[in-house]
């Protein structure tokens, strides 16, 4: 059993899960043609015949076989199993490939929702003969990435990515079907980690040989209350266990473990630190780049860290969100201030507008790049509305007239919201909030707000259910 947070209370449940059917024309496949390797990765997209992502040959093939490796592994792995938890374990989604202005991103997070993973191909590790724009998911079976694994340099590597490449794979004649159970929690994870993704900021650099020496020193087990401050050293970095303010706090450095085969390849390792614990590793190989962001604990995924809900809840999302869809385009970096100015809205608006966009899977954040970027993952998003628990039951809230504001019409002050019998004083001031209620003071705000804070909110800017 999986127990899920919704609201105030907290329960033992199986999953939600969304049925999604991903049809693959052929069974993803490394082959070999003389002293040639060629990559031939099925998509789940519909088939167009005269649409390609990308057909070319990646430079320095054996770290890019490492790289799409990496990502795919993250995928399929449970970085931290809930004790007493039965052996089922929820079924590994597909690692979601984006191609656009001349490089590819590819981005997995694992089952357990607690590290996310993205490598970026930049354009100067593409060869491209065609590089088209478009999002998808690809299928990593057991043979492909066991083929991965023999890459070397000297066998050189070729990659298309298509909707349908059936003529690639014509020794492959039977379609390929699989039906994947989405958990819900997985989606919401993979849209929470971009709001965290937004605050985070380089803290340490260290070059080649020191980035080896620390993920090599990293102990392999993880376990679920394992925190570590890292503070720069001279020779490198140092891992401590006592609270430092001027430390990158994280959780759970045995994860970083997925980084280790790539080290070697890699010219530096960036540390960033981020809001509420957590922490992102970005190995540099100048052509390319793979990060693994690490939830504030081993046992705390993503998907419950609500960062996105007080945005969710303000009106200008509203206003804003059509707009700047309209301008979608593929981009690899979305500028906050071009936007806005082609646009005609405030770079708050903007903002606000780009978060709705990351809950629905539209847009990704680069913390490297410092900017969102266009993608869509290839999800039913009319599916995916019941996201977020709290936010709909804040509406309810508001519906049944529970919410009392000591200054109407105003997006800062206090309230009073009554659930059952008890009536939580709330308050609010900008992204700054405070409840009563027992959840908040169990979280200290620190997975979002609570609905009866999220209700304030929708009721200070005057929302209606």
């Amino acid at each position: 059993m999986v127990a899920e947070k919704r609201g105030d209370e907290q329960t033992m449940a199986e999953p939600r899960v969304i049925e999604h059917t991903l049809s693959y024309a052929f069974a993803s496949a490394l082959t070999a043609t003389g002293k040639r390797s060629h990559l031939a990765l099925a998509t789940s997209s519909p088939p167009v015949a005269d649409r390609l992502f990308f057909a070319g040959a990646l430079r320095r093939p054996e770290a890019a076989a490492q790289l799409l490796l990496a990502t795919s592994e993250v995928a399929l792995r449970r970085f931290y199993i809930p004790p007493g938890m039965l052996a089922r374990i929820l079924r590994a989604a597909d690692p979601v490939v984006t191609a656009a202005d001349g490089r590819l991103r590819f981005e997995s997070l694992s089952q357990c929702c607690g590290v996310y993973a993205r490598a970026d191909l930049l354009p100067d590790m593409l060869v491209a003969e065609t590089c088209g724009k478009g999002t998808t998911n690809v299928d990593f079976n057991p043979p492909m990435r066991a083929a991965l694994t023999r890459v070397r340099d000297h066998d050189g590597l070729d990659l298309r990515v298509a909707p349908d490449e059936i003529a690639i794979s014509s020794a492959r004649s039977a379609a390929v079907e699989h039906k994947v159970r989405l958990p819900v929690r997985w989606l919401r994870g993979f849209a929470e980690v971009q709001a965290l993704a937004a605050t985070l900021e380089t803290v340490i650099t260290l070059p080649a040989p020191a980035a080896r020496r620390f993920l090599t020193a990293i102990p392999a087990e993880v376990r679920a209350n394992d925190q570590a401050w890292l503070l720069p050293a001279a020779k490198g970095v140092r891992i401590s266990r006592h609270p430092s303010g001027t430390g990158v706090a994280t959780a759970g450095l045995g994860r970083l473990k997925a980084m280790l085969p790539l080290a070697r390849h890699a010219d530096r390792l960036r540390i960033y630190a981020g809001a509420n614990g957590t922490s992102a590793f970005e190995l540099d190989f100048g052509v390319a780049r793979f990060t693994l962001m690490l939830s504030a604990a081993a046992a705390r995924g993503f998907s419950g860290e609500g960062q996105l809900l007080s945005r969710l809840s303000r009106q200008d999302c509203d206003r804003a969100l059509a707009r700047v869809r309209a301008h979608l385009a593929w981009q690899s970096r979305i500028e906050t201030s071009d936007l806005a100015r082609r646009t005609g809205l405030r770079e708050t608006e903007v903002s606000s507008a780009l978060s709705l966009l990351a809950t629905q899977g539209l847009v990704g954040f680069d913390p490297h790049e410092r900017c969102f970027f266009h993608r869509e993952l290839p999800f039913d998003r009319a599916k995916i509305e019941d996201l977020h628990p709290r936010l709909k039951e804040a509406r309810a809230l508001i519906a049944d007239g529970a919410v009392t504001i000591e200054a109407p019409g105003k997006r800062t002050g206090r309230a009073s919201v009554r659930t059952a019998d008890v009536a939580h004083r709330v308050s609010v001031d900008a992204d700054a909030f405070h409840c009563t209620c027992l959840w908040h003071a169990r979280t200290g705000g620190e997975s979002g707000p609570c609905k009866h804070v999220l209700a304030a909110m929708l009721a200070m800017d005057g929302r209606q259910a």
